[in-house]
C-alpha cells in the first residue's frame, strides 16, 4: 500500500475516534446528510467475464456525495465515483431514512472481429447506500460510515458481432474523509 493511502487510512481512523457517534453501528441510521468524499474498501462478491477482476478481489475506492438540498438528510444525494476508463455520476434517491438508491449505465468498449467499438457495450448498475455511524462534523450530523453495493448483473452488445458479455457486483464499506 502506498505511503500516501496510509497517511490518509491513519488520518480517517484519528477524525473517526475523536468524533462522537450519533448512533451505533448498524444501519441505517435516519438523519444524517449525506455528504463528502468516503474511503470505501471493498471486495467483488460476483465476476463473470469480466478482464482483470476476479470474485473475492478487494479494491479501493474513494465516493464523493454532494447532497440535493442546503442541509440535513436530502431525498437526492448525486455521487461522484471513478471507475476504470471514466467516471459515473449517479443520482440516488433516498427510500427510506438513511437509506438511498441509484441506477445508472455506463459504455464500454467491446471488441468485434478485430475492430474495437466505442460504445460496445453498455452496461447499467444499480448501487445502493446505508448510513451505518452518523457523526458530528462542524455541528451537522453526518454521515460517518456506510456500507454500499454495485450491482451489474446485465450488459447489451451494441456490436454487430455476438460476444459473451459479463456481470459484476461488489459490496463496500468505508469511512467519511476529513475536508481540508
Amino acid at each position: 500500500m502506498a505511503m500516501g493511502r496510509v497517511a490518509l487510512l491513519a488520518a480517517v481512523a484519528c477524525v473517526l475516534v475523536s468524533a462522537a457517534p450519533a448512533a451505533a453501528s448498524g444501519g441505517p441510521v435516519p438523519g444524517a446528510a449525506l455528504q463528502g468524499s468516503f474511503l470505501l474498501a471493498g471486495r467483488v462478491k460476483v465476476q463473470g467475464h469480466i478482464r482483470g477482476e476476479h470474485t473475492g478481489q478487494t479494491v479501493l475506492r474513494t465516493w464523493q456525495f454532494q447532497p440535493g438540498c442546503p442541509s440535513g438528510p436530502c431525498q437526492t444525494v448525486t455521487l461522484t465515483r471513478p471507475r476504470a476508463g471514466g467516471i459515473d455520476t449517479v443520482v440516488l434517491q433516498q427510500v427510506q431514512p438513511g437509506y438511498y438508491v441509484g441506477r445508472g449505465s455506463y459504455y464500454a468498449p467491446l471488441s468485434c472481429a478485430g475492430k474495437i467499438y466505442r460504445p460496445g457495450e453498455r452496461v447499467p448498475f444499480t448501487i445502493t447506500v446505508t448510513v451505518t455511524t452518523a457523526v458530528t462534523v462542524n455541528g451537522v450530523l453526518t454521515a460517518g460510515r456506510l456500507y454500499t453495493t454495485y450491482s451489474n448483473p446485465i450488459r447489451f452488445n451494441l456490436t454487430p458481432c455476438v460476444a459473451v458479455l459479463g456481470h459484476d457486483s461488489a459490496s463496500y464499506h468505508g469511512h467519511i474523509v476529513p475536508a481540508g
